[in-house]
């Protein structure tokens, strides 16, 4: 037991040592963290906005309002006809001096990557609001609640329980195409990774840690989405 323990030892020493190869991966490893916080919060608060817009698109989608539909049919084709990356670049490099202002580059993400994923988002909702029965809207109107209240307390709610799972994989996609901000200077940490490599000259290393930690993110958000899908199964048991 005790040798087994010791070779253990050893094979952490020399993993460490591989790893960290005589502390040139010391400002990589620090960074880790920092790039890590601000992959996570980009990518949620990205995914919040686009949530918002995704429900105000498919509000508009479902409006009897044709040239209303129109737009966000518009908009659903051009965001997803076209890269992310294009999407980043023109929102920070285009639309500001458009608009005449200034956009740090971690607010121009955000903003690109939440009309990326809004326009996914939107499809996801539709997807989902077409297999409910029309039968419960009739009901609601039958007992006397308002189009607003029909949205808000009857379709909703049962439209985001049974979007869950393509809401999950599309965080997943968020997530992982929050690395093309680094084509804008955003400190997350893909960019953490790319300027570690050049400064150290070990971009095995240095990439192997890098892939870990989405692995670990995407890991416990499949595992934080398969909890929240089986909460809301025990609150709306008949939505299924």
């Amino acid at each position: 037991v005790e040798r087994s323990r010791g070779l253990g030892d050893v094979y952490k020493r020399q993993m460490l040592d591989w790893l960290n190869q005589n502390g040139a991966l010391a400002p990589f490893l620090h960074g880790v963290v920092s790039g890590t916080a601000i992959t996570i919060a980009a990518s949620a608060a990205a995914f919040a906005i686009g949530i918002g817009l995704g429900v105000a698109l498919l509000l508009a989608r479902m409006s009897p309002f044709a040239p209303l539909r129109g737009l966000v049919m518009l908009w659903v084709s051009a965001i997803r006809g076209t890269p992310a990356l294009i999407h980043l670049l023109l929102a920070y490099y285009v639309v500001p001096p458009l608009l005449d202002i200034s956009v740090s580059p971690l607010a121009a993400g955000i903003g690109a990557l939440a009309c990326n994923t809004s326009a996914y988002i939107v499809e996801i909702l539709r997807g989902a609001l077409g297999t409910l029965s029309a039968g419960q809207v009739a009901a609601a109107r039958a007992l006397g609640m308002r189009h607003r209240q029909i949205w808000r307390y009857v379709l909703l709610p049962q439209v985001f329980y049974r979007a869950i799972p393509p809401l999950t994989s599309e965080l997943t996609i968020l997530l992982k195409a929050s690395s093309l901000m680094s084509i804008i200077a955003v400190p997350e940490l893909a960019t953490v990774a790319r300027n570690a490599t050049l400064q150290s000259d070990l971009p095995l290393q240095v990439f192997t840690v890098t892939a870990c930690v989405y692995f670990i993110i995407l890991f416990c958000l499949s595992a934080a989405s398969r909890l929240c899908e089986r909460r809301v199964s025990r609150m709306l048991p008949h939505a299924h």
